[in-house]
């Protein structure tokens, strides 16, 4: 009896905490061209008056966004989490990125007309949903007051290619969100996704069949993504114009983190509008960023891929989006964690930092030239040198990529692309290794690597990774670039390479790191060619990539120059203060 009645109190307090909040599921919200998508409100129970409405925006059904709707709800807020078109209760078809605006648009003028709104909104959500954020903000809504876009998807960018290079996850992600509902378990399966990889890649199939692969049949969305090789329109229109970011004038919270993978979209949608609002908009932008993965932007955790962060990295992220909200829609104090409009956490440092502009807190880089006067650089055992000197005359060290072999390098992570912490030494890769530090180094910033670069093949891949290794022998990854060669002038036109010509490419998309280097440690620049699995694989041949099987393959010579007439060059930039 005692233990039924602990179950009715339990139950008991339940119910009465559940009528703190209403909740009205399936709500329809029209569209200007007649579809309904489908909307889940949470209302506070007592409330006289019109309110302010936080509004997430979502391709992962609605259901995803309870435990936030019932936390804003109880703290004076309207909650919507909005279905997008053809997803969960939505109707419409989907379409990833195309009407994602216009839909957000009409959704929020809508809600400003509701008898519960006071014709205010904010937005939030991370990855998808923090990109739609951008996207419903280009059409200008009168009625948008405030958003946190967190680890934004840039489509084109990093999303669902990343430096022209597309990867497996895209088709996986849209098995994920195909159809009305969630497919987690489909998408999850993830011994299904690597057997298929593994076929993939052992029987050198074209990349443009990893839907027939994996599914049996053609992934329309998939086949369209493929079709656009380039940054061209396709890409380039989906995001707001230089003009539209002069006029957006709210306030606006960025997040991102040092390994999220789509930390360069979250950086693209940042420094636009940096670069062409006015400078009280940019005083209402502030930008986080943490030592975070994708997911942990969201859910910070103190420990990632060998590393472990402070005890204080770990962010309350719904507390701080309540703080945010109330301040900018409810006018009370700003969040105490903002002492500055930019907070960036140094790793190894374990603390945070603040500055009042991204752009002025690292003007200074330690500077390394590559150079192997006595090694072929093929080995950490024969490593070649980062040197502060631009060497002299030296042969280029020399790395060979045979598309037929099915050895995997460099290694890879997951979804988050910038978490790469082997080295994985070994005959396909060229290693560059400094002096010991002479003191400690904040890091802070993207590395950029200027590489002269001769090979014997119309085109192919490159991966750069940079590690720390430490007076004690450790190797701690820091980050990572790729370059595909037919885009070493620019992401938006493809041009094949002259073989035999020696070419500076530059390695400028590095993924922004801050961690403190400790004296006595080296910094360690690892070359490769990009060979496996989960990604687009380049048979070298200059045809369009998606297109090549085994049959197309062509050995590349690469030679990496580093002498005086060819001095390729390493940047890190580093606090300096």
């Amino acid at each position: 009896m005692r233990l039924i009645g602990v179950i009715l109190v339990f139950a008991l307090g339940c119910q009465l905490h559940a009528q703190e909040v209403d909740i009205r599921l399936y709500q329809k919200v029209p569209m200007r061209d007649g579809i309904n998508l489908s909307a889940n409100l949470f209302l506070p129970e007592e409330r006289s008056e019109g309110l302010p409405t936080i509004l997430i925006y979502t391709p992962y059904v609605n259901d995803e966004a309870i435990e936030r709707g019932m936390f804003f709800a109880k703290k004076g807020y309207v909650f919507m989490s909005l279905d997008l078109r053809g997803r969960g209760n939505s109707e419409g078809v989907y379409a990833p990125f195309e009407k994602d605006g216009q839909d957000g648009y009409d959704a929020i003028e809508w809600i400003a007309k509701q008898p519960w709104s006071n014709g205010e909104v904010g937005m939030m959500g991370g990855s998808y949903r923090g990109m739609v954020q951008w996207l419903t903000l280009k059409e200008k809504p009168s009625a948008l007051k405030t958003m946190v876009p967190t680890a934004s998807v840039g489509p084109g960018l990093d999303f669902p290619k990343s430096n022209g290079m597309f990867y497996n996850y895209a088709l996986q992600w849209l098995t994920f969100t195909s159809g009305r509902s969630r497919n987690d378990n489909m998408f999850g399966n993830g011994g299904y996704w690597q057997s298929k990889a593994m076929k993939k890649f052992n029987q050198q199939l074209a990349f443009k069949d990893w839907d027939m692969i994996t599914l049996g049949e053609r992934n329309p969305v998939f086949q369209k993504w493929l079709a656009h090789p380039d940054f061209d329109s396709y890409w380039q229109d989906i995001y707001p114009s230089s003009s539209d970011y002069a006029q957006f004038d709210l306030p606006i919270l960025t997040i991102t983190g040092y390994y999220d993978g789509d930390q360069p979209g979250a950086m693209a949608y940042y420094e636009r509008h940096m670069r062409h609002a006015t400078e009280a908009a940019k005083d209402q932008h502030y930008y986080i960023i943490g030592p975070w993965s994708h997911a942990g932007t969201r859910n910070p955790v103190t420990e990632l891929g060998g590393m472990k962060f402070g005890e204080d990295s770990k962010l309350n992220m719904l507390e701080l989006h309540l703080e945010w909200f109330d301040w900018t829609l409810k006018g009370k104090e700003k969040p105490e964690f903002l002492k500055d409009r930019v907070a960036y956490y140094l790793s190894q440092q374990n603390d945070w930092n603040y500055a009042n502009d991204y752009y002025s807190i690292s003007v200074d880089s330690l500077q390394f030239y590559l150079s192997s006067p006595e090694t072929d650089a093929s080995h950490f055992m024969k490593a070649g040198l980062l040197q502060k000197e631009i060497p002299g005359k030296e042969e280029p060290d020399v790395h060979v990529y045979d598309p037929g072999d099915t050895t995997v390098y460099p290694a890879y992570t997951g979804s988050d692309f910038y978490l790469d912490p082997s080295p994985g030494y070994g005959q396909h890769q060229l290693v560059y290794i400094s002096d010991p530090l002479e003191n400690d180094v904040a890091l802070f910033g993207q590395a950029r690597l200027s590489a002269f670069i001769e090979m014997d093949v119309v085109d192919s891949d490159f991966s750069v990774a940079l590690y720390e290794k430490t007076a004690l022998g450790e190797t701690i990854f820091l980050t990572s670039d790729g370059l595909r060669a037919r885009y070493r002038n620019s992401l938006e036109k493809a041009e094949l390479v002259k073989p035999g010509a020696v070419e500076r490419y530059e390695f400028d998309d590095f993924a922004i790191q801050g961690i403190k280097i400790k004296k006595g440690s080296r910094i360690m620049l690892v070359f490769s060619s990009a060979n496996n699995p989960f990604t687009q694989k380049n048979y070298n041949s200059g045809k369009d990539v998606s297109l090549e099987t085994g049959a197309d393959t062509k050995v590349a010579n690469i030679k990496l120059h580093h002498s005086k007439r060819f001095p390729s060059l390493l940047k890190i930039p580093y606090v300096s203060k």
